[in-house]
């Protein structure tokens, strides 16, 4: 949205009692007039009393209240990204980078203090970014995939799967490395398998770095086969799950998203009812899990059944 823009476009009229031309906006912006059209719109949806003189310009009307602008021009996914790459950095340990990790973290810490409206010194302490069920992953492993992923070369590695306990070995091209909720994950073309496979980093073990070019496999074939497979519905979606939300969960969930189609409905009673694409339901049913008896699965029948397995047996530890 340009919140920076529309700070500079809010203190120039604030700080002008005649009125200023379209063309003398645009210089003092270093904007287009279509970028200036849609900074003079956001303003006024923010309340300031922006008026137009034919032929004049624009103006602040004084006979109206000037709006007092948010003291902070970043939007939430701007300062989260800003607050965790400062946090990352932060991390890591003295090393050879030491010397230009340094300068980077006080070009983000101007950032943050340029976002305030005074650009007073951004107060951290007050803002937390915590992670949720992080795994520590190996440093040296880590250096290695990484390696093998910019060199495209192939690993070999043992995998201790967490679904089936077995550890195996195996010989893998690197695509692509993932972070997905706190977890790093290499989606990886396994020679000995004949097809993509999604491996999680810290299950890796005596990762090593082959001299064998790694095999390339286009970018579409990835994100067809691999990109569904992260979060609770991995491949193809080829079933649907029908949930009903108690009134006190709904104001949660209604506010979440679980898939890009699914489709959600408020009862009359306050209940909520979500419908959701999926294709393993795995971690479908842990989602499930984590709202207890504030959730009831209605369809399809296999999924009722699973998640009452699971429950029953939850209950008989008790």
């Amino acid at each position: 949205m340009g919140f920076e823009r529309i700070y500079a476009l809010h203190e120039i009229l604030q700080s002008r009692h005649t009125a200023v031309s379209t063309d003398d906006l645009k210089e003092l912006l270093g904007c287009s007039r279509s970028t200036l059209h849609r900074s003079i719109k956001h303003l006024k949806e923010m309340g300031a009393p922006i008026s137009n003189s034919a032929g004049a310009g624009y103006f602040y009307d004084r006979s109206k209240k000037v709006v007092e602008l948010p003291g902070l021009w970043f939007t939430s996914e701007e300062l989260a990204a800003l607050l965790a790459m400062d946090r990352l950095l932060a991390r890591i340990q003295p090393s050879l980078l030491q010397s230009h990790i340094e300068p980077l973290r006080k070009r983000l810490r101007g950032l943050l203090d340029a976002g305030t409206r005074a650009g007073d010194q951004f107060p951290t302490h007050r803002v937390r970014v915590l992670q949720a069920h992080a795994r520590t992953v190996s440093p040296v492993q880590f250096n290695r995939v990484a390696t093998a992923l910019v060199e495209r070369r192939r690993l070999s590695l043992a995998y201790d799967a967490r679904t089936t306990g077995r550890l195996t070995e195996r010989t893998v091209s690197p695509q692509r490395l993932v972070y997905y909720r706190d977890q790093w994950y290499a989606d990886c073309w396994d020679h000995g398998r004949e097809a993509l496979r999604i491996l999680a980093l810290d299950r890796m073990r005596a990762v090593q770095v082959l001299e064998t070019p790694a095999r390339e496999v286009p970018e579409d074939e990835l994100e067809a086969i691999l990109t569904p497979g992260y979060g609770v519905f991995a491949g193809e979606a080829t079933h649907r799950a029908r949930l009903l939300f108690s009134a006190d969960r709904a104001r949660w969930v209604a506010d979440e998203e679980w898939h890009p189609d699914q489709v959600g409905t408020f009862r009359d009673d306050g209940r909520y009812e979500l419908l959701v694409p999926y294709a393993d339901p795995r971690e479908l049913v842990g989602e499930i899990l984590r709202h207890g008896p504030e959730v009831l699965v209605l369809d399809p029948p296999e999924l009722v059944q699973e998640v009452r397995t699971r429950l029953e047996e939850a209950a008989e530890q008790y």
